[in-house]
């Protein structure tokens, strides 16, 4: 019976060391703070946008980790793609060309730290 116990709450602990619960209002303070370390700009040529993310490499000492395009929405996505990132001099820069047509509302999510670090999150506006 002691093993039994000792077992089951072994596993309980596991499984809270894993979990991550981000609190809505200090990641709407992080992104606030940091957001403008992101810039984003997008040109039309012809028929398609081409979209560049210039990107920090880290925020308060965490590494940059993902960057991802997300589209209509950040909590219900229809779409969700990762972007590379390069380095252009000194500068980290991801981008991405879509057709005018296929616009929406779409969004950069920038991540920092471990799997559950801080991110920024910043829409994407399509120049004319």
């Amino acid at each position: 019976m002691k093993f039994i116990i000792l077992f089951l709450s072994s596993i309980a602990f596991f499984a809270n060391a894993d979990s991550c619960i981000v609190n809505d209002a200090a990641e709407q303070q992080y992104n606030d703070l940091h957001s403008k370390k992101v810039s984003i700009e997008s040109t039309l040529n012809r028929y398609n946008y081409f979209v560049t993310i210039n990107l920090p490499d880290s925020i308060e000492n965490q590494s940059l980790n993902a960057v991802l395009l997300v589209s209509d929405s950040i909590e219900e996505p229809k779409f969700t793609a990762p972007l590379k990132v390069f380095h252009e001099g000194e500068q980290l820069v991801a981008w991405y060309s879509i057709d005018a047509s296929l616009i929406r509302k779409d969004y950069i999510v920038v991540g920092f730290g471990e799997d559950c670090g801080p991110s920024i999150v910043k829409e994407v506006i399509y120049q004319r």
